[in-house]
């Protein structure tokens, strides 16, 4: 039942439904959906997160991310509209491993209470599979053989982002153009052998309830398709409550029937770290042990004392 469920997973389009990251702790990895997100938080910034995704199925997704991105120029100026980042993001799915590299750049503008940042990105994918793991070709099915080495594929994306101490709104496509996998082999019919255009849009609310505690609601919703092949919109609906500026606790429903809890701390000025767990009530409920995922964030602050009464551990 396990190669059953993994040979599933490895089909065209389930493949293509992996092509770009997704992580339950979205609200801390924003420039991984959106480059318009870079320079947010006015500080130079490290995110790194890990995914293991349905432990115990083999085989089953595993991913790993780094990202940084920082406002350009002296921090001693009291704005800085240019920023920039990077990310590095390796994904495995049973015979496929693939890895994404992406520059970022943004252009933010600010208002008396907001700032509108409209964000570009570049980079390419490494896209390696090995079908002949599968042994296809004796179930009669000869369109999974030979394998896919280091295949190079570039591409572009763009984001608008618009924040406020309070509020939220982005949307993206962080990945334009749809390559095919295997350029001198495309044995996978008509689009189902591209990569999938994704479509992000997202947004939240913080209500502060009292001076030590704020409920921050929190949605994201992702849709991708090529043409002729589409995927169901899926949707991620947060519910978080933060205390004393350090400690968020938040639960996550995603419309794939998946309930996730998150808890995330605030250590100290320059150190957070968050931990979510994912329960899967669709038919793989009774073939895994959950969804594992970790975030560690560090941010680079030149002037402590500029930041008695932290934003940090609000996500936007």
């Amino acid at each position: 039942m396990r190669y059953l469920l993994l040979l599933l997973l490895l089909i065209p389009g389930a493949i293509l439904a992996q092509d770009h990251p997704h992580y339950t702790m979205f609200m801390y990895n924003k420039l991984l959906y959106n480059p318009a997100y870079a320079g947010n938080k006015n500080m130079t910034s490290i995110n790194a997160a890990y995914r293991n995704q349905w432990t115990g199925i083999e085989g089953a997704p595993r991913n790993f991310s780094v990202a940084v991105d920082a406002p350009i120029g002296s921090y001693m100026k009291p704005f800085r509209r240019v920023a920039l980042g990077l990310s590095v993001n390796n994904e495995s799915l049973g015979v496929v491993d693939n890895t994404n590299l992406m520059g970022y750049y943004a252009y933010r503008i600010p208002f008396k209470k907001s700032v509108l940042s409209f964000g570009l990105q570049a980079g390419a994918s490494i896209y390696n599979a090995d079908y002949n793991r599968l042994n296809p070709a004796d179930q009669g099915d000869n369109i999974l053989t030979g394998s896919i080495d280091n295949a190079f594929l570039p591409n572009i994306g763009a984001g608008i982002f618009w924040s406020s101490d309070n509020f939220y709104v982005g949307a993206s496509a962080p990945n334009l153009i749809e390559n095919y996998y295997d350029k001198e082999n495309k044995t996978l019919t008509n689009d189902r052998a591209k990569q999938l255009r994704s479509y992000y849009l997202s947004g939240g609310y913080a209500f502060k309830i009292t001076e030590d505690f704020t409920l921050q609601p929190q949605v994201m919703a992702r849709y991708a398709g090529n043409g002729q092949y589409q995927l169901p919109m899926n949707m991620d609906f947060n519910l978080s409550f933060v205390f004393f500026n350090r400690l968020m606790l938040g639960a996550t429903y995603r419309t794939d029937n998946t309930l996730d809890g998150i808890v995330h701390l605030q250590a100290t000025k320059r150190l957070n770290i968050g931990y979510a767990y994912g329960y899967s009530a669709s038919q793989l409920n009774g073939y895994n042990n959950g969804t594992h995922e970790v975030v560690l964030g560090i941010d680079f602050v030149k002037d402590l004392n500029k930041y008695i009464n932290p934003r940090f551990i609000r996500p936007f």
